[in-house]
């Protein structure tokens, strides 16, 4: 894969989370400070977790050595659905 900003090639690799899920939030959620960041609205997991080894794998993620960036696109393995009103 090249990368987006500087068209090197990149090395592809993936993220490891130790004892956490790794996820994605909406960026109002996201800003939040200290306890309010623990009322985010819908997370978007991705990776797979295990509680026994306390760690998450996501694949398919790209570091840029020139930009020293990492890109991926990664698939949503879980979500928390939003509440209806």
């Amino acid at each position: 894969m090249n990368c987006l900003i500087c068209g090197n090639e990149m090395q592809e690799g993936g993220l490891l989370a130790g004892g956490v899920y790794v996820g994605w939030t909406p960026l109002e959620d996201f800003q939040k400070k200290g306890l309010k960041r623990l009322t985010h609205g819908p997370l978007r997991t991705i990776g797979e977790s295990s509680v026994f080894w306390s760690e998450t794998l996501v694949p398919n993620a790209f570091y840029c050595k020139n930009c020293n960036k990492v890109m991926g696109i990664f698939d949503v393995t879980n979500h928390l659905e939003e509440k209806e009103e």
